[in-house]
């Protein structure tokens, strides 16, 4: 009882503690706000001093540029790099005194001088050196001896190039300066005669930067427009990490933070392209605000605390109706009543049980509803269901509804889903089905229903108000749409049996039935094809149209291996039979297998191995499997051209052999005097007009030609022989005499044999 009535105390006490922390909350925004602010305006404060540095920084150099072009151009200076140098005595006086007038004209600039690489010349405003005493006695450089002053400021092209602060021994003391280079004549990059070098002392730099708040308490950098710092009021010439990126703009201000420290970042960039860069830690600039901060945290903190006693009581002076009305409720409950969370809880729970047990009632019979209706359904589908006496109570029970008396069924089967299974699985059919049912119940809406009835069928019970062209148009836009929507959302065929409309729910198995007989033609109509039971009971027939003299005009056809013929034909007989006019499905079926037979007669008249020939496939199932004729005469056609193929290929290997056995015939007995075109038909059992026009066909010559062209080849062997003559040579080629033999010879290679075997001789000598 204590536990329940502190919990519902805590929260009133803390629903009041929430009204106390919403103007707490709203002062702490404006308060972030206000600390933003301070911190913009410092921010922008310090960006408008940098922004004046910037705009006297341009100034000077400025100042620098018209000094490098006043002692470019100065008539008496452009003299020593324009005349010889035994002639530069009286000039390096006068450069000397026009130095040092030019000297008094400028304040920015501490010192400046001429290294003339002729010579190796020092020119200032006082005097005229050579480099090594300028440099060693009278301005040696702190960090850099006269080799790396040679290298980088002596030699080379510059055009206003600008080195880091550097230090340089003036007699006693050693200054720090920054230094600019000049190579004189102006412009040109290829003929350097000097370089200007002018010294521009750091403390001036840091005059201008002393106007900046929090100087002494950040870091300013300036960087030139080659990206390297000139000038650190850290002493540091590198720049924190990513800093660079940071500044990559014009000019602005924002918060980074710089090893660790969280800093306020500003900037802006001079027409030079300098950069001029203030980092300044934030708990510098927010020093003074982090002092009102803690008054106002102080303030605060009182605040929050007398508002949470305050809201103690009054959440107590709340809770005092609500504990009088538990003590009622609880005397009416049972003293084993467990222990709720708090008042509210037990108000709520105790009127939810009743509502929850209805509820879980009502689900449980609202689940077991849909196994009963597609149980219903099956059975009214199969005219197993006693509709006359079923009543309007049992029907509402099942949750089914017909609104008009007439009936029809569509059974729809899936013929082709291979673009959308993968593997066939049953996963992949049940996600087919379940496509089919739910765009099939989403078109047909309240007229009907939709139940499985295989694995790749599905049955649509449709509800119709009468038998008229309107309604038959309807049920025949429902299966369009339907069957549209399949094809093109889920590249999936299917076709469709339609029953007639019958009046009664009684009729709806024998409209069922009409459907399947309907579907079953579906090898005649092919695969994708929508079916009207009424469209096909004047169908069929006892007979079709295959006499004897056409069934052996297909096996000749075959037996030539004439694919063509034997394609026309059946071609021919499809239009005969399927095509003009109507049969049954089970007469199709006997079609194509009959002519499965015509062609398997041929291949036992041909003795020509099944097993080897087609495989591990069954021709006869492959017929038995198809889903519609055009499907059953493309495999027809499909087997009866790797028949063909066969036999031709086969008598075309009986030909190769002919060929090489008349070759090698005549290789053996051209030495024959008798060896005729007569005599080799003879021995083959052949006639001479099929033996000359097979050889001629063959190998593209004449038979006798071929014997002609191998006794002249022989007889050329025989000739390079001198000990045989020419009679003795054409008696064993297969010529009686050598009258004929050189004859022939002579026409068949232009000369006699005596003057081959001399051109013969002639050559081997």
């Amino acid at each position: 009882m204590i536990r329940r009535r502190k919990s519902v105390f805590l929260t009133l006490l803390l629903s009041y503690i929430l009204i106390l922390i919403i103007p707490v909350t709203v002062s702490a925004i404006l308060y972030t706000n206000m600390e933003n602010t301070m911190v913009q305006n410092a921010s922008r404060s310090n960006l408008a001093m940098l922004e004046q540095v910037r705009q006297i920084m341009d100034n000077h150099l400025q100042e620098i540029d018209q000094m490098a072009v006043q002692i470019a151009t100065h008539p008496k200076l452009q003299t020593l790099w324009t005349i010889e140098e035994s002639e530069k005595y009286i000039q390096y006086e006068e450069a000397v005194r026009s130095l040092r007038n030019i000297r008094n004209g400028t304040g920015f600039i501490n010192d400046f001088y001429i290294h003339l690489r002729k010579g190796d010349i020092i020119l200032t405003p006082f005097i005229k050196t050579d480099a090594n005493t300028f440099y060693t006695n009278l301005y040696p450089y702190a960090d850099k001896s006269l080799e790396q002053v040679r290298e980088q400021l002596l030699s080379g092209y510059h055009f206003k190039t600008f080195w880091p602060v550097t230090g340089i021994k003036d007699i006693s003391t050693t200054k720090n300066v920054i230094q600019c280079a000049v190579s004189l004549p102006l412009g040109e990059k290829e003929n350097v005669w000097g370089t200007l070098i002018m010294n521009i002392e750091d403390q001036q730099f840091f005059n201008l930067l002393k106007q900046i708040e929090w100087v002494n308490s950040g870091s300013m950098y300036i960087i030139d427009d080659k990206g390297q710092v000139l000038l650190s009021s850290s002493g540091r010439f590198d720049l924190p990490a990513g800093l660079s990126e940071e500044i990559a703009a014009g000019s602005g201000y924002q918060s980074y933070k710089a090893e660790g420290t969280e800093s306020i970042l500003s900037h802006t960039t001079g027409q030079s392209g300098w950069k001029y860069v203030s980092l300044v830690p934030e708990k510098v600039v927010l020093e003074r605000v982090n002092e009102i901060k803690g008054w106002a945290l102080s303030l605060l903190g009182l605040a929050v605390v007398v508002g949470a006693i305050v809201a103690y009581w009054m959440a107590y002076r709340s809770y005092s109706p609500i504990r009088d009305m538990m003590f009622a409720i609880m005397n009416g409950k049972h003293a084993d009543k467990p222990a709720l969370v708090n008042e509210y809880e037990f108000i709520k729970n105790s009127i939810a049980e009743t509502l929850a047990e209805g509820q879980e009632m009502r689900q449980k019979l609202e689940g077991h509803i849909p196994v009963v209706r597609t149980y219903f359904l099956s059975r009214l589908l199969k005219g197993q269901a006693d509709t006359a006496s079923l009543k309007e109570q049992s029907l509402q029970f099942m949750g089914v509804r017909f609104p008009h008396d007439h009936v029809c069924v569509l059974l729809i089967e899936v013929d082709e889903n291979s673009e959308f299974l993968v593997d066939g699985s049953e996963r992949e059919w049940a996600l087919t089905r379940f496509i089919l049912f739910n765009l099939s119940s989403e078109l047909i809406g309240d007229r009907g229903y939709v139940t499985e009835t295989d694995r790749n069928r599905l049955a649509l019970l449709l509800s119709l108000p009468d038998a008229s062209e309107q309604s038959a148009q309807e049920r025949d836009d429902i299966i369009v749409q339907l069957k549209r929507l399949i094809e093109e959302r889920f590249r999936m065929r299917i076709a469709v049996g339609i029953s007639s409309i019958r009046s009664g729910l009684a009729e709806a198995g024998r409209c069922f039935e009409e459907a399947l007989d309907a579907l079953d033609y579906r090898i005649i109509h092919g695969v994708s094809s929508l079916i009207h039971f009424e469209r096909i009971q004047d169908k069929g027939g006892t007979f079709y149209h295959y006499p004897m003299e056409t069934e052996a005009q297909l096996m000749n056809y075959i037996k030539s291996g004439d694919y063509n013929s034997t394609a026309g034909l059946l071609d021919e007989l499809y239009e005969q039979n399927i095509v003009s006019r109507g049969m049954t499905p089970e007469m199709g079926k006997c079609l194509f297998f009959d002519l499965l037979s015509t062609m398997l007669k041929v291949l036992n008249a041909l003795k020509i191995d099944e097993q080897q020939l087609f495989g591990s496939s069954d021709p006869v199932k492959a017929i038995a499997n198809s889903s519609s004729a055009e499907s059953m005469l493309r495999k027809i056609k499909e087997l009866c051209q790797i028949v063909c193929d066969s036999v031709r290929e086969a008598r075309t290997d009986q030909g190769e052999r002919l060929s090489v056995q008349l070759k090698q015939y005549i290789d053996d007995h051209y030495a024959d005097h008798g060896l005729s075109l007569t005599s080799i038909a003879d021995h083959f059992g052949m006639t001479p007009q099929y033996v000359s026009g097979f050889f001629k066909k063959q190998n593209g010559e004449n038979l006798t030609d071929y014997m002609l062209a191998v006794r002249i080849r022989e007889a050329k062997k025989m000739l390079e022989n001198p000990a045989l003559t020419v009679l003795q040579i054409a008696q064993q080629v297969g010529y009686a005499t050598d009258i004929g033999f050189i004859r022939v010879f002579k026409k068949h290679e232009g000369i006699t044999p005596g003057k081959y075997r001399e051109m013969q001789n002639q050559e081997q000598g």
